[in-house]
């Protein structure tokens, strides 16, 4: 994948959990609820001063330098020289922009603003953003980007 598609994929997902975050912030308060589909799907304002799921709350100077190395991890991965699966380069971008997208909130707010609230089989789900949502599917195509890498190398190996 060219670097020029690399860095318009990642300023897409920035962009998106951005706006979307702005039109929540600017359209709702903070801790309502707006139920669009009865019991399963709310939006739900909220602010996260901690990580996944609450994780580490109120450490974000410790959140911010995890994040940066972790940030710094993967663009390493995704500009490197080696020829990657597809799937993994995606993930990686994916990865990417979600971790820039909570980060821009984390040192310009000092928190994460969360929105998505689900429950499904009566277990409510934390409350999350897009940048989360990608940085979950990033992470799933990545881990399968690397099961085929893997798996290419042993069939060249035979």
């Amino acid at each position: 994948m060219k670097k020029s598609k690399k860095i318009i994929g990642i300023l897409t997902v920035v962009l998106l959990d951005q706006i979307s975050k702005i039109i929540i912030m600017n359209t709702m308060k903070l801790n309502s609820s707006v139920s669009l589909i009865k019991g399963f799907f709310r939006l739900t304002y909220t602010h996260n001063y901690g990580a996944a799921f609450g994780l580490f709350d109120g450490k974000t100077a410790f959140i911010l330098i995890i994040s940066f190395l972790v940030l710094l991890y993967l663009l390493f991965e995704l500009f490197r020289k080696k020829k990657s699966p597809a799937i993994m380069d995606i993930g990686i971008i994916m990865l990417i922009g979600g971790l820039i997208g909570n980060l821009i909130d984390r040192m310009y707010f000092g928190y994460v603003r969360d929105f998505l609230d689900f429950t499904i089989f009566k277990w409510d789900f934390a409350i999350f953003n897009l940048g989360d949502t990608s940085i979950v599917i990033g992470a799933i195509l990545f881990l399968i980007g690397i099961i085929v890498e893997e798996s290419n190398a042993n069939k060249n190996n035979e």
